[in-house]
């Protein structure tokens, strides 16, 4: 941790964010989360969103800082845990809302609404001494009415309601619950997730939202060998989406748990994700506990997940993409200028950490890259996009100073796919028909111009931050056995 600069130092930072994102409070505008067909839509876009398991946000000593930094890395909302009891909890035993907890999850609320942060807001009613489904029921009302103002957030109704412990929660008590929120508020998106075990599977927690009419299928898979491959996500995504609600794949594999496998490196969630995303879920999330419990330990959730550069912090990295464009030549890198401002060139033989060269990559489509997203380049200035000017048929530049259409291309993969290191890729500028070209493949200029592709306008994608390696779909690292997908009730989860 030497690296991360003095104790003081890290203090006055934080206290200037937080007199910043004061001063602009007043600028910050909710996003509304709704739904379209099968996917999540942000402000009436549809997006692919990827969540982070910060369970413990009610006792969070810094949850100003965190959520701050959980959308500079690129997350685009949070599942928090209001009832749990590691911090001030929402309810009373008798269904009431705690003051004080209120207050907490408001707190936390309106962070996130600032930072632009969906919040998956989950229930779980077994960690409020006295409190029943019967009585839950009466708490989530409140809090229905209570947060009816915010239209960045869901509700999961019980966390692993079909496991029979004490998380266990009737479908006749869910169908009251969902009902009666539906009631309070009608836009309300709800939903109650189901975990795989020995009789539960994904046409299971189909059925169940089906049955029930709720908003969202939310299910917890199987943490077996092969969690992570295309094949796995295609089945179980496919049966889900047979209920015409997002997929919302809410607890897949959790990081470092030595119960199960494939979930000690990055890789294996950056292979996840890229596949939930091609199978046609609507959403992701990345499991980690690190964000349970803040009673202990460092107070900061960026210096935990620090603190595990497998598979926490390189997974982290990975999702805004840092890039090179090397040309066809397979020697020259595009280039702008000044590392941004003004012209842009493909005449570069030297690119490397810290250079002009690296881009980072915004995606509007959210997720992992894949073929065909809509993508915006930032230069390494941090300040400029890279602009195809008059949105095709002209110059391309390094002058565009936000993401609009003339800042927006799409990549494309022969074939289609995810876009993973060492790929040969098309850009065409937004939705048109100009592609972006190196005069001569490489060592000269570079425009948007080409109304073909060919040799001039294939460049390869490097990655300058961690990202998932290309391997055989299908094929098991290891040697791995495949085993029953069947799993026994997870023990290590909060409980």
């Amino acid at each position: 941790m030497g690296d991360r600069g003095s104790s003081v130092g890290r203090a006055s930072r934080h206290v200037v964010l937080f007199v910043g994102c004061c001063l602009v409070a007043s600028l910050a505008h909710a996003q509304k989360l709704t739904i379209q067909g099968d996917r999540f839509a942000i402000d009436g876009t549809p997006k692919f969103l990827t969540f982070i398991s910060y369970f413990g946000a009610m006792g969070a000593p810094n949850v100003i800082q965190d959520l701050h930094f959980l959308k500079s890395v690129g997350f685009d909302g949070v599942r928090i845990w209001p009832n749990l009891d590691t911090g001030p909890q929402l309810m009373n035993g008798d269904g009431s809302l705690r003051p004080d907890g209120l207050d907490r999850l408001l707190t936390i609320l309106n962070q996130a609404r600032q930072e632009r942060l969906v919040v998956d807001v989950t229930f779980t009613y077994e960690h409020v001494p006295g409190l029943t489904p019967a009585v839950a029921l009466i708490g989530i009302v409140n809090a229905t009415n209570a947060l009816r103002s915010y239209d960045n957030l869901l509700f999961d109704i019980q966390n692993e309601r079909n496991v029979t412990d004490r998380r266990f929660m009737s479908e006749e008590d869910v169908g009251r619950i969902y009902r009666a929120v539906k009631a309070a508020d009608p836009a309300r998106i709800t939903t109650a997730d189901n975990s795989l075990g020995q009789d539960w599977g994904p046409q299971y927690a189909t059925d169940f939202t089906a049955r029930l009419g709720l908003d969202v299928v939310a299910f917890h898979e199987s943490r077996g060998p092969q969690w992570y491959l295309p094949p796995f996500y295609q089945s179980i995504v496919r049966t889900m989406k047979a209920a015409g609600r997002p997929v919302y794949l809410q607890e897949p594999n959790s990081t470092r748990d030595s119960t199960y496998t494939a979930n000690d490196r990055a890789d294996y969630f950056l292979r996840a994700i890229v596949s939930a995303k091609l199978a046609g879920a609507a959403a992701w999330c990345f499991h980690t506990l690190l964000g349970a419990d803040f009673r202990t330990g460092l107070p900061f959730l960026e210096d935990r997940l620090r603190a595990y550069p497998e598979p926490e912090w390189a997974f982290v990295n990975s999702l805004i993409p840092r890039v090179i464009l090397r040309t066809a030549n397979g020697v020259n890198y595009v280039v702008p200028e000044g590392g941004g401002g003004a012209g842009v060139r493909a005449d570069r033989s030297i690119a490397g950490p810290g250079s002009w060269e690296i881009f980072s990559v915004t995606n509007e489509a959210g997720g992992p890259l894949v073929s065909g997203d809509h993508v915006a380049f930032a230069t390494a200035d941090g300040k400029h996009f890279l602009q195809a000017t008059g949105g095709g048929g002209s110059t391309l530049t390094a002058a565009g100073t936000s993401i609009g259409s003339w800042e927006t291309f799409t990549i494309e993969r022969a074939g289609g796919g995810p876009i993973r290191h060492g790929e040969t890729v098309t850009l065409r500028a937004n939705d048109s028909s100009w592609y972006v070209t190196a005069d001569r493949g490489g060592g000269g200029g570079v425009s948007a111009n080409s109304a073909s592709k060919g040799n001039s306008e294939a460049f390869t994608v490097l990655f300058a931050s961690p990202h998932s390696s290309d391997v055989v779909p299908g094929q098991l690292p290891f040697g791995t056995p495949v085993l029953n997908p069947k799993r026994p009730i997870r023990q290590s989860d909060p409980k």
